[in-house]
């Protein structure tokens, strides 16, 4: 479906009903530099970890206005570990070296390297040293309609204990 942009700053649908409204001053490209050193620990789950004793990092970069993509990095020492996807992910690897299983392949990701994984994907991470990576991550959209029943139900719910 085409989107157009408004000169106020608007999106709207080629079919004349507007998806969003964002305001043209909030609209921003965000550039980051890869060298960055600022990322905090993110402790990968233990009963995860399979071999070493792996430390992952990350920092997120960038948000879009509703909050269903979100870029950054992420880096992590050697070890070998599970790695079970909550949503949409490409990494794109800048520095390092990891081995991805996923269950039918084994994809080796070097400086260089894409790749996409889907929510839901279970797979075996192997870092022999070390791998720091870019990500874009996709959280599921959630209609307006799935929304509001889910606002709906929740109400239910909180009548339902009164």
């Amino acid at each position: 479906m085409l989107k157009f942009l408004r000169s106020n700053g608007t999106s709207k649908r080629a079919n004349g009903v507007s998806k969003w409204t964002v305001p043209a001053q909030a609209l921003r490209a965000t550039a980051f530099e890869a060298a960055r050193t600022d990322l905090s620990p993110q402790p990968i789950e233990p009963s995860w970890i399979k071999e070493g004793s792996p430390v992952a990092r990350a920092v997120t970069l960038s948000e879009s206005p509703d909050s269903l993509l979100t870029a950054g990095l992420w880096d992590c020492t050697a070890g070998t570990f599970t790695w079970i996807f909550g949503c949409d992910e490409i990494v794109h690897i800048l520095e390092g070296e990891v081995r991805v299983h996923d269950g039918t392949t084994t994809h080796v990701l070097v400086p260089g390297s894409v790749a996409y994984f889907p929510a839901g994907l279970e797979t075996i991470w192997e870092v022999p040293r070390y791998v720091k990576k870019s990500f874009i991550l996709r959280a599921p959209y959630q209609s307006r309609v799935r929304r509001a029943a889910s606002a709906i139900k929740q109400r239910l719910v909180a009548l339902a204990r009164r």
